[in-house]
């Protein structure tokens, strides 16, 4: 074979040659391992929620988030207060870190509330879209369905039969 070639140089093209249909051949089946990649969003079974976004859409539900919030607040002033009267101003510190304490952890309560309310509306939604599993719209640099108006709207929607319950 090596005499059929001829000289170094006609050897050294071949092998070139020879190289560069192995190197396309494997970005080939690279290629075509990986799928279709520009229609993998659409039939994803991910959903993606911006949780910032619901809450804006559903000013409901951070109203009655910060009405709680004031409402503990207000009520742990007046505890305070009316505690704090015969006391000294180092009681009064101990007092104060013990309610700031104790405030941080009903605040956690009433954000885990909310969180669990947008959680509910997801998980509904995913169901019926026949989605295995919602991440936080921040985390996903490619791909998922956006769910976040249907979550809104499940949000609104429980916002609505909350109210007439109460009626």
């Amino acid at each position: 074979m090596m005499s059929s070639l001829g000289s170094k140089r006609n050897i050294k093209i071949f092998s070139l040659g020879l190289a560069g249909v192995f190197i396309l051949s494997i970005g080939g089946m690279a290629l075509m391992s990986m799928g279709d990649v520009a229609n993998a969003a659409p039939n994803s079974d991910i959903g993606v929620v911006d949780q910032q976004e619901v809450l804006q859409n559903n000013q409901a539900v951070a109203l009655q988030y910060q009405q709680k919030l004031q409402q503990t607040a207000d009520s742990m002033k007046k505890d305070f207060d009316t505690k704090s009267a015969k006391m000294t101003d180092a009681e009064k510190q101990k007092l104060y870190n013990d309610m700031s304490q104790q405030f941080a952890e009903k605040r956690a309560a009433i954000e885990k509330d909310m969180q669990g309310q947008i959680e509910s509306a997801a998980k509904a939604v995913a169901s019926k879209k026949g989605l295995s599993l919602v991440v936080e719209k921040s985390a996903v640099v490619y791909g998922g369905v956006d769910i976040t108006k249907d979550v809104s709207d499940a949000m609104t929607q429980q916002a609505a039969k909350a109210s007439s319950a109460k009626k």
